[in-house]
């Protein structure tokens, strides 16, 4: 999708039935897990799928992040389960913290970005 299409999308907000894919399907984690990490507010977003509601500009963003992570290291690792692990494991460079719970910040999203970009340029990881 062409960038300016992305933007429409993530402005005109995500089904919020997204969240339940991306965590389960894609990542193999809880929805609350998602959410946490994510910092999005677990009953709002519940309420929002329940009622079949659109997500936010700002709550479709973070989980555009996640979608284009994973896109990212899927393309880096050549295999979606090893990306989706990789999200969801504590990474050194990372204080600490899993990439999925960075993304949340543009800070945040933009390390986990260049840490892909080294791996996939065999750039000390």
């Amino acid at each position: 999708m062409a960038p300016l299409s992305q933007r429409r999308t993530i402005a005109d907000g995500f089904e919020a039935a997204i969240v339940e894919r991306v965590a389960r399907e894609l990542l193999n984690i809880s929805v609350q897990s998602l959410l946490a990490a994510l910092s999005l507010p677990t009953s709002t977003i519940q309420r929002k799928i329940t009622n079949a509601d659109r997500l936010s500009q700002a709550e479709s963003d973070r989980v555009a992040r996640v979608l284009y992570v994973l896109d990212h290291a899927t393309d880096v690792f050549e295999d979606r389960e090893l990306a989706a692990q990789w999200m969801t494991r504590v990474h050194s460079e990372l204080d600490g913290l899993k990439p999925i719970e960075v993304l949340d910040v543009q800070p945040g999203y933009d390390r986990v970005r260049d840490l892909l970009n080294r791996a996939a340029f065999a750039v000390g990881v």
